[in-house]
């Protein structure tokens, strides 16, 4: 019978797992030319299953031919593989949500701002304005930007038509000199 070969993306996958290193001694690509072994050889009835498939440079695997290595230590190394993606994996998962965390508390900073536009105009934000204010908040932080937020209102929203958007276009600039005055003052 006919030795079927291993799909390429099975052999990727094997690398992935082993970090793209060799798990007999520890060589890693580009530095040596990887191969992957059958942990117990398709001549002793060894399959193609990823479990049977280790990450070997190629010294390793044509020094080894088809003798059946220490099982235990295989497994041992599987294990090890198996618990550090599965920490890999809770981290990124904690990583992602820290991310919608601040996300959502981002998008309260910002719906605060608009609510003082919308106490003072009725009127809310656009999309774009959503956008800028978050640039704003990211920059000079929520607290100068409520602040600046009052200020350019009070000083330049006169209820007529559309002079909302020069108070908004005002916020910018009052932070950076607020904040400029602070440092030379400092």
């Amino acid at each position: 019978m006919a030795r079927k070969p291993i799909p390429k993306s099975v052999r990727f996958e094997v690398f992935k797992r082993d970090s793209f290193r060799c798990q007999y001694c520890g060589a890693a690509a580009p530095d040596v030319i990887l191969e992957v072994d059958h942990i117990k050889p398709v001549s002793k009835g060894g399959t193609n299953d990823i479990m049977n498939l280790v990450t070997a440079c190629r010294d390793c695997n044509r020094g080894k031919s088809d003798r059946v290595l220490s099982d235990k230590s295989m497994v041992e190394v599987q294990r090890q593989q198996l618990e550090a993606q599965q920490e890999r994996r809770e981290q990124l998962e904690m990583m992602l949500k820290w991310r919608d965390e601040l996300e959502t508390e981002m998008e309260i900073q910002i719906d605060a701002v608009e609510n003082i536009f919308i106490k003072y105009t009725d009127f809310g934000f656009s999309e774009t304005g959503r956008i800028n204010t978050r640039r704003l908040i990211k920059r000079f932080g929520i607290n100068e930007v409520l602040e600046a937020a009052e200020i350019s209102l009070e000083r330049y929203y006169m209820k007529y038509p559309r002079s909302w958007e020069t108070a908004f276009s005002k916020i910018g600039g009052i932070c950076y000199n607020r904040k400029k005055a602070r440092e030379e003052d400092a």
